[in-house]
C-alpha cells in the first residue's frame, strides 16, 4: 500500500499538486527588465546629512582677587536645566506671587559668600529687589537660587534676566531667565 495505514483524501492530494504546479510555474514567469541593471537608478538613496552651525555664547569666567580666600580665584555660575519652578512661558494670573527657582552650580574656584550678589540685567523686575544676596556656595557645589516676583496686573508676556556679580562688581556666569505670560482673570 502506497500510503500505509492512513489514506489522504482526494482534496489534499489535489491541493498539493496545485501548489507544486504553481511553485514550478512561477519560476518560469520571471519578470523581464526593460532597462539593464547597470543603467537602473538605485531603489533607495540614503539622505545626505547637512551639518548646521549653531553659535552658543559661552559665559566667560572672571578672575577675582579675594583676600578672604587668600589667592586669586575664578568666578563661574552654571545654570542646570530645567527651571525648577515656572518653566518659560508659564501662564500666571495678574498679581500672582511667583517663587522662581533655578538650580545652579558654582563652577568656578571662588566660594560665594555674603559679598556676592544677583542683579537684574534686563526685562521687568516684577517687584523683585535688585541687587540681592547670592546664595552662599562653595566651589564645585550645586545650589538653588530663588527670587520672589509678583506678576504684573496687565495681561501679556514678561521676561526678567538676572546675573551673578562678584565682590569687585564684575558680572559672571550664565544669565538666569524668568519668562511668564500673564493671562486675564476669568
Amino acid at each position: 500500500m502506497l500510503f500505509g495505514r492512513y489514506r489522504p483524501s482526494v482534496a489534499v492530494i489535489i491541493c498539493l499538486a496545485a501548489l507544486l504546479f504553481f511553485l514550478v510555474g512561477c519560476k518560469s514567469i520571471l519578470p523581464t527588465r526593460s532597462v539593464p541593471v547597470e543603467d537602473q537608478a538605485a531603489l533607495f538613496k540614503a539622505p545626505t546629512f547637512i551639518p548646521t552651525t549653531v553659535i552658543i555664547a559661552e559665559p566667560t569666567p572672571t578672575q577675582q582677587a579675594s583676600s578672604a580666600q587668600g589667592t586669586e580665584c575664578t568666578n563661574m555660575l552654571q545654570f542646570i536645566a530645567p527651571d525648577l519652578t515656572y518653566p518659560d512661558g508659564t501662564e500666571v494670573k495678574p498679581g500672582e506671587a511667583i517663587d522662581k527657582q533655578w538650580k545652579v552650580k558654582n563652577a568656578g574656584t571662588c566660594n560665594w559668600d555674603s559679598t556676592y550678589t544677583l542683579q537684574l540685567m534686563g526685562g521687568e523686575s516684577m517687584g523683585a529687589a535688585s541687587p540681592q544676596a547670592l546664595v552662599p556656595a562653595r566651589n564645585g557645589t550645586e545650589t538653588v537660587i530663588a527670587v520672589l516676583f509678583t506678576a504684573p496686573t496687565e495681561p501679556g508676556r514678561y521676561t526678567s534676566q538676572w546675573k551673578a556679580y562678584g565682590p569687585g562688581g564684575q558680572p559672571f556666569g550664565d544669565l538666569l531667565y524668568m519668562d511668564i505670560t500673564v493671562v486675564a482673570a476669568q
